[in-house]
């Protein structure tokens, strides 16, 4: 890929990041969270333990430890998420889901769901599932580029 395409490629995607994240904004902002919000807070419901630490967290958020700390600590001060040191090892700091975190979780997830629904309306089945294969690549290539250059 010559560097010209490779830079035009950047482009299109930062511009479409950059619409979704604002669309996303927009459409959480009844639920009372922010997008990297509702990605944590996804990640701790889809966690098998019920519990993640703040090490995971930011290794799934692709940040430092600090800003998963203070992310966790934001959500702890809004009642959406809890923790506890692990029994095993004291240093550890486990972040659950609380009641109110699921729940606002599933208003998340629902006002996410229809803005989706409105905003892809206008691709047809073969172009969705098209886009979602050409994508899966992509995010392919990325993560294989930050696993090969750190």
């Amino acid at each position: 890929m010559v560097e010209s395409s490779s830079r035009a490629l950047h482009e299109q995607l930062q511009r479409i990041y950059v619409l979704l994240d604002d669309g996303d904004r927009r459409a959480l902002r009844g639920a009372g969270v922010s997008p990297t919000q509702y990605t944590l807070l996804r990640h701790l419901a889809a966690s098998p333990s019920d519990a993640l630490t703040i090490s995971r967290l930011a290794e799934v958020l692709l940040c430092t430890r600090g800003n998963a700390t203070r992310l966790v600590r934001r959500l702890v001060e809004h009642g959406l998420v809890c923790t506890r040191g692990d029994e095993s090892d004291l240093r550890v700091v486990l972040v659950s889901l609380t009641e109110e975190g699921r729940r606002r979780l599933g208003i998340a997830e629902r006002a996410l769901d229809k803005a989706n629904h409105r905003r892809f309306s206008g691709l047809s089945e073969q172009e969705c599932s098209a886009l979602h294969d050409l994508t899966q690549t992509v995010a392919d290539v990325l993560g294989k580029d930050l696993e090969n250059h750190p």
